[in-house]
């Protein structure tokens, strides 16, 4: 009788489905970026969040480099049982795989795509003596030729490519693209004059617009952002345009549709929960809390978008 137990009890065991751990077994989210950022803030709210919603340890895991491709690539090749999962942003998803030479992953194949936690809205300065007021007023200072020089934080970087949409959309205008090594040597350049028109995030490139340092031309999100109600959005001027950074929860491919069902509604309840949306407005983010059919489609159609632009710009990294 004894024997026959034991051998049930471990016929019970093996017909565990590999997702089914021990509660107190942590899940490893791993980011791409140094502790202390912006995408590490967000990354550790969320997995707070998570830890109280799943009833499992979160240990967030800082693996920087590469854009971004480091920790995603640990994440594709982690297994799919739900014990690694990615707190990945826009660039490693729809972007590096147009100007890095070489990718090891697939960022369409190679995860599990859970939900959009947080957007964090692109916002296009111009320094206080320069005379355009709105985008309608660059496109035809641009138009007429007049000089113009264009900074970003970045080539690459999706504030340097939202640059180049915009031009395009204008109807393919020229502006002299300045490229900075982040906001911080770049932002003096604007108040001072030296670059007329600055792309940035709202995290850094709203504070010079509330003390007067700065104007905002416009916010690039599809609609006007709760964190800066009062500027209007390139959309108003080009219907239909947007230029975003945000910050996905994935997984890798191949998790069982149980536990990647567990895991959006539990990341779709943290991004509605009136303390997270509170939280995430003091890191200049706004709260998304897509589906997993959501996500799925905009990386699809953000991948698409991007793809032909950063041809364009002629950007490639190593």
């Amino acid at each position: 009788m004894k024997r026959f137990l034991l051998a049930t009890l471990a016929l019970c065991a093996l017909a565990l489905p590999v997702a089914a751990q021990p509660q107190g077994t942590p899940i490893r989210l791993v980011v791409g970026f140094p502790p202390g950022g912006g995408i590490d803030l967000l990354t550790r709210v969320l997995g707070t969040e998570l830890q109280v919603r799943l009833n499992r340890p979160v240990v967030v895991e800082n693996r920087a480099g590469a854009g971004g491709n480091l920790a995603a690539e640990i994440v594709a090749r982690a297994p799919a049982d739900g014990s690694v999962l990615g707190s990945i942003p826009a660039g490693p998803l729809v972007i590096n795989r147009h100007i890095y030479r070489t990718m090891p992953f697939d960022p369409l194949a190679d995860f599990t795509p859970i939900s959009r936690f947080a957007a964090i809205p692109v916002v296009i300065l111009a320094a206080n003596d320069f005379p355009p007021r709105s985008i309608a007023e660059l496109a035809d200072w641009l138009r007429a030729g007049r000089p113009a020089n264009c900074g970003t934080p970045g080539a690459g970087t999706t504030q340097h490519l939202a640059d180049m949409l915009l031009l395009r959309a204008l109807g393919n205008l020229d502006c002299t693209i300045v490229h900075y090594r982040g906001t911080g040597p770049a932002l003096p350049d604007l108040l001072n004059g030296r670059i007329q028109v600055y792309t940035d995030t709202v995290v850094t490139g709203l504070p010079p617009t509330r003390d007067g340092r700065a104007r905002a031309l416009a916010i690039a999100s599809r609609t006007r952002s709760s964190l800066a109600p009062d500027v209007p959005t390139v959309a108003e001027t080009i219907p239909g345009f947007e230029a975003e950074t945000w910050l996905a929860l994935m997984g890798p491919k191949g998790m069982a549709e149980e536990l990647a069902a567990r895991l959006e509604a539990a990341a779709i309840a943290i991004a509605r929960d009136p303390a997270v949306v509170a939280k995430l407005r003091e890191l200049a983010s706004e709260a998304v809390g897509s589906t997993r059919a959501e996500l799925a489609r905009t990386i699809r159609d953000q991948d698409a978008m991007w793809g032909p632009v950063a041809r364009a710009a002629n950007v490639t990294a190593d």
